[in-house]
């Protein structure tokens, strides 16, 4: 069979005009199906962009603090994730506050977008994983920086202690909270009261929250007059700031030599006391007896004649000591167990075995 017949005819069939006018209606739709499955598979992939924002998480339980940790992810879509980079807690009543840095991978049009809505202060994030839920409200947004704005804040807390608490606190202790460390003993400071407790300066350099209005911790400003928490696995307690930026009393250690009186004591008293006896405190010593001298208290009597006579009384005495102290010199005078030290005040120095208040009448 001839390809073309004698009438011009494909195959003896078709019209050779019909057959191309056929193939060119076949190519316009084999290149319109193209043009529509090379569009549809072309999608353009949207831009992304990174920020770096902060959650404030509020109160969260302590069972839920503990899991939020550095490099937890969350990823909403393909071209959406977050990943936490720092976390930041501290105690309170309920649990924890809680804040976490996080690297979010957004969507980028007009404004950075994740998870349907901008990133800008005052969002609320959900922050949801496998392992917990926990919702913030966004604080900051930023082009770089992984970190919390956390810095590391001296203070110097003024506690007072029972003795085996005291004791128990050494430099480089650690307060942690869920594996962080939130706070560092630099330095300790103690004295006896007299009442069986122990007053005691401890220097704690803490890892304190950056906020608009200046450095917190525990939600507490840090100024000073304010009450700061310390806990480590030996002790816990609560301390007084009396001085921010430094982690020891203000001064100079220094030794002095003072001149004590206790007038009308107790024969009692007056045997206790000798010179050599020391009070010490954690291995310091903190005053020290040189001399004592005993004499009998005067008393004023009157007679039935009107006359006024001194006489020795019969059971009183009164006690003259003289003391080496372990002071620090300060611009603003002397001080010992954080008060000044002057003529006419009142100190307290406990042996241990006796304790005794006595003034000031001679400071060299």
């Amino acid at each position: 069979m001839n390809l073309i017949d004698d009438d011009g005819n494909l195959f003896g069939v078709l019209n050779l005009v019909d057959a191309l006018v056929v193939l060119v209606v076949l190519a316009v739709v084999v290149a319109g199906v193209a043009f529509v499955l090379s569009s549809g598979s072309d999608d353009t992939a949207p831009d992304t962009a990174t920020r770096y924002a902060t959650l404030d998480l509020g109160t969260q339980p302590a069972y839920v603090a503990t899991l939020v940790t550095e490099g937890d992810t969350v990823a909403p879509s393909d071209a959406e994730n977050l990943t936490v980079t720092d976390v930041y807690a501290t105690d309170t009543d309920d649990g924890r506050h809680l804040y976490a840095r996080v690297r979010i991978n957004g969507t980028s049009d007009d404004a950075v977008t994740y998870d349907g809505d901008p990133l800008r202060v005052g969002r609320d994030l959900s922050l949801t994983t496998p392992d917990y839920a926990a919702d913030g409200t966004i604080t900051a947004v930023d082009d770089a920086n992984p970190d919390l704005p956390t810095d590391e804040t001296d203070v110097l807390l003024r506690t007072n202690l029972s003795a085996d608490t005291a004791d128990a606190i050494r430099r480089g202790d650690e307060y942690r909270i869920d594996g962080r460390t939130v706070g560092t003993v630099r330095s300790v400071t103690a004295y006896r009261t007299g009442d069986g407790r122990t007053l005691a300066y401890v220097g704690v350099a803490y890892r304190t929250y950056r906020a608009s209005d200046g450095q917190r911790f525990a939600g507490a400003p840090i100024r000073e007059g304010v009450t700061l928490p310390l806990e480590t696995a030996a002790y816990a307690f609560e301390g007084d700031v009396v001085r921010v930026g430094e982690t020891v009393p203000r001064g100079v250690a220094s030794t002095r030599t003072v001149r004590l009186e206790i007038e009308n004591a107790d024969p009692d008293l007056a045997d206790g006391l000798r010179s050599g006896m020391a009070e010490r405190v954690r291995g310091d010593t903190v005053a020290e007896l040189a001399n004592v001298t005993v004499e009998p208290s005067t008393m004023v009597l009157t007679s039935q004649d009107g006359n006024v006579y001194r006489r020795d009384h019969p059971v009183e005495e009164d006690v003259t000591l003289t003391a080496d102290l372990r002071v620090r010199e300060t611009d603003a005078g002397v001080r010992f167990k954080g008060a000044p030290l002057r003529r006419g005040r009142t100190v307290t120095l406990d042996f241990g075995t006796v304790t005794v208040e006595a003034t000031v009448v001679e400071v060299r």
